[in-house]
């Protein structure tokens, strides 16, 4: 997104609003209450003094990347960063109420910036309203306090605000952020906020009910929940929490340290079912398409028994094991429709890299997703030795990234049980968790059928939710090679060590930057035949957008 001037904003939309109906959705900017809205603004601040080089440099519907949360402007300064909300005309109604909870709201995102901020509301036939963080309290303005607040403002164009606002400052997770989630340095959005308050008032009305929150993965649903459970326990109500999976150091510190009664699922026994019930006024279950169906008929037995209220969070998609995916709706409409059961669903995804979600369509189904995006969060490792496999997962694990692999079977023995031993963490120990920077490990185990869809499920590893993927692949290179069709891989690196010719037995580090149109079969081509060229001892690197795999070819021809 590039910043633009705000007469010409609402100028072209209204040009495009009045010249066809048939224009494409994604060339409207502004719809028409917006087109009129801005305008006004935009007046108002022309009868003070404001000219047509002070309504340039603002991004207009700015949304932060992974979170969705919007702006209606922004514009950034060197020394000053200014938000101005611009709304239809309110009720008088808490319509002050409204305005300071939006903004206060937009302080907290905004301040992770460092700069100064000013926030402002304008309100169509009302007038200005700025917030004022220090006191945290609304105040209305006249229009020349904010024209010339936008008049004094020198906007620096360097600023790319994709860069500014880091994801990690507001993802906030009960388990992997359980300070800021305790003291509340995290906002609902306004989707979970309905799910909260429609629970609380349907609670008041039928103090036995149940509620199933069905969600996908990246939606808060976790989150939701917890932070209804947290409010529960200080208004004194004995909550029980109980964890369809491992319970992580997350769970642990809600519980040892604040005293929170959180339980997995394993400790739920027809031994210790009154135990844990005895005092228990409402029970959350997180996970829960997880659990087994005598766990889930122990727990309903016992809470239609003393009357507990029960909120159940899950997520069809996401499971373990053949036995797991549990819809709770569907089953407990079909085996206890005499139980109110109150359904919610969370849509939104606040928590989704769209370039991860990208980049896993493709890599589980070959060519599914045809969104091009570049995959610069995406890198991609081959190595045939384990020993230096298990150097470099090391080696990543100092450097800040979670190295994840998959469980080994209890039961049997598993051609995936040779995997998991390259780290400490498998996809039992972290579930309903999240991670900045994930590194996974895919061997000659993976592979793909005819109608290129990988045979192994990797959903509890692959979460749309991380920020950045290293695939490494062990031995694997015919898998390698399927990775064809999927566009756009940023960074694609190899090793060749003790196999190679002799010139290449030091290591050699090939690397190759493959951008824009060029697939990945162009770069494994490029590999086989840079291979062949023993004379060539040096780094052969490739940035250049838009290199065609007949360029690279010529390349490795010429230094042939």
């Amino acid at each position: 997104m590039k910043p633009q001037n705000l007469i010409s904003v609402y100028q072209g939309a209204a040009a495009l609003e009045k010249a066809s109906t048939n224009v494409e959705k994604k060339f409207k900017v502004l719809k028409s209450h917006e087109i009129r809205n801005l305008n006004s603004f935009c007046n108002i601040l022309q009868t003070c003094g404001c000219n047509i080089s002070d309504f340039d440099g603002f991004f207009v519907g700015y949304t932060i990347g992974q979170i969705g949360k919007e702006f209606d402007l922004l514009t950034f300064g060197s020394d000053l960063t200014i938000n101005i909300e611009i709304k239809s005309e309110l009720k008088v109604a808490k319509k002050e109420e409204k305005i300071l909870k939006q903004l206060r709201v937009n302080n907290y995102y905004l301040k992770f910036l460092g700069r100064p901020l000013r926030l402002f509301t304008y309100v169509d036939n009302d007038g200005f309203y700025e917030y004022m963080v220090e006191t945290d309290s609304l105040v209305k303005i006249a229009s020349s306090v904010i024209a010339s607040c936008v008049h004094n403002h020198r906007v620096d164009y360097s600023v790319d605000p994709d860069r500014e606002f880091v994801p990690s400052n507001y993802l906030v997770s009960p388990f992997n952020s359980t300070d800021k989630f305790i003291s509340g340095e995290y906002f609902l959005t306004t989707a979970q906020q309905k799910i909260k308050e429609e629970i609380a008032c349907e609670l008041q009305a039928h103090p036995f009910m149940y509620f199933s929150i069905s969600a996908n993965a990246g939606t808060g649903k976790t989150l939701m929940m917890y932070d209804i459970a947290k409010d529960m326990i200080r208004a004194n109500t004995k909550v029980v929490l109980i964890h369809c999976g491992i319970i992580n150091v997350g769970h642990e510190r809600l519980r040892d340290y604040c005293g929170w009664d959180i339980r997995s699922i394993s400790s739920v026994t027809v031994f210790s079912i009154n135990n844990i019930f005895d005092e228990c006024e409402i029970v959350f279950i997180d996970e829960a398409q997880r659990i087994r169906e005598d766990q889930l008929e122990l727990i309903i037995q016992k809470t239609t028994e003393k009357e507990i209220p029960v909120v159940f969070s899950y997520d069809v998609k996401q499971y373990l094991k053949s036995s797991e995916g549990r819809d709770i709706e569907a089953y407990l409409k079909n085996k206890h429709p005499n139980i109110k059961l109150s359904p919610k669903r969370l849509t939104t995804k606040i928590r989704t890299n769209k370039e991860m979600a990208s980049f896993i369509t493709n890599l589980l189904n070959i060519g599914s997703s045809r969104d091009h995006l570049n995959y610069s969060c995406v890198t991609i490792e081959y190595f045939y030795e384990m020993g230096t496999l298990m150097e470099y997962l090391d080696f990543l694990q100092q450097s800040g990234w979670t190295a994840l692999t998959f469980t080994s079977s209890q039961y049997s023995p598993d051609p995936y049980d040779s995997l998991s031993g390259v780290c400490s963490r498998n996809a039992h120990s972290v579930i309903g968790q999240e991670f900045p920077k994930v590194a996974f490990v895919m061997d000659d185990n993976f592979r793909y059928n005819e109608n290129k869809l990988l045979r192994r499920i990797l959903f509890p590893i692959l979460r749309h939710k991380y920020i950045f993927y290293a695939c490494i692949m062990f031995g694997n290179s015919v898998l390698v090679d399927k990775f064809q069709g999927i566009n756009n891989i940023l960074l694609f690196q190899l090793w060749y060590s003790h196999a190679a010719p002799p010139i290449f037995q030091d290591h050699l580090w090939l690397t190759v930057e493959a951008f824009g149109k060029c697939l990945l079969d162009d770069v494994v081509v490029f590999f086989r035949e840079a291979v062949r060229n023993y004379q060539y001892h040096s780094t052969i690197d490739f940035s250049k957008r838009q290199e065609s795999a007949l360029c690279i070819r010529n390349t490795v021809a010429e230094l042939s």
